[in-house]
């Protein structure tokens, strides 16, 4: 199991010298979103998912929860995140109770395939199919908590070849629960489970960029607790992850589906 890290509150607090209430926006921004691009990643997404007030949207996949809280700011709307690693999602919940989306945002620890709802208008993911290994019964499983016509977002990681990224890895310390597949295999698995491809791009030059200005981006937001900082062995895991989008070994691809 790659997620093992547990008093994740007690790090950032230690680490950024502060309470999580206390923390700025621009100081979350460094440790809640567990994906390349950060929150510029969740902006992207949100044009395709077509979003309103009044709708309620699943996050798979949810992590500390920063995705979630910013599609709630941004848009309004109410977001369900449900993950399956305990820690995070305790953390997500007490990091959204210090701030101002508490109301429209909650987390779950479960696995999408058990929600009982099936009337979501939009989901999305991102980086999280990596460590699935039964993608097809992933996305079936996403596809029937939406309602027909719901969208559907990713911005996931990708193997370009057939070169594997060494690990350690965000997603894998070891490599034995990393399940990459190719772009054209990864759509071609969405599309037989019930939805709709309207746009597949490969974000790939964007995330370089992105990495090349990660130490400008920590320096501006002057707080230690940074994601890298709070997982096991992080700042490996990140390096490795950023030389293999360097190298071509990995793409990331953004795309949007709508649920047949």
């Amino acid at each position: 199991m790659t997620y093992t890290e547990t008093d994740l509150t007690a790090a950032i607090e230690s680490l950024s010298g502060t309470a999580l209430a206390t923390l700025t926006q621009e100081q979350r921004d460094q440790l809640d979103q567990f994906h390349a691009g950060g929150p510029d990643a969740v902006e992207r997404l949100l044009p395709g998912l077509s979003l309103a007030p009044a709708m309620t949207v699943l996050d798979v996949g949810s992590g500390f929860g920063g995705p979630a809280r910013q599609v709630a700011r941004r848009v309004g709307c109410r977001v369900l995140g449900v993950d399956i690693t305990p820690a995070y999602v305790d953390l997500a919940r007490a990091l959204t109770e210090a701030t101002e989306a508490a109301d429209q945002v909650r987390f779950a620890c479960a696995d999408v395939g058990t929600l009982e709802r099936s009337d979501f208008d939009a989901a999305y993911t991102m980086h999280v199919q990596m460590n699935v290994a039964d993608k097809k019964t992933f996305y079936a499983d996403i596809a029937s908590r939406l309602r027909p016509g719901g969208r559907f977002a990713i911005f996931e990681v990708c193997r370009t070849g057939d070169a594997e990224p060494a690990p350690p890895l965000p997603w894998s310390l070891d490599g034995t629960d990393s399940h990459l597949v190719t772009p054209d295999a990864l759509r071609a698995t969405i599309e037989g489970a019930g939805f709709e491809l309207l746009e597949w791009v490969d974000e790939t030059g964007w995330v370089r960029e992105w990495f090349d200005d990660v130490p400008a981006r920590m320096a501006a937001a002057g707080t230690r607790a940074t994601l890298p900082a709070l997982l096991d062995d992080g700042m490996t895991r990140t390096l490795n992850f950023a030389v293999a989008v360097a190298n071509d070994v990995v793409s990331v691809y953004r795309a949007t589906f709508s649920r047949a």
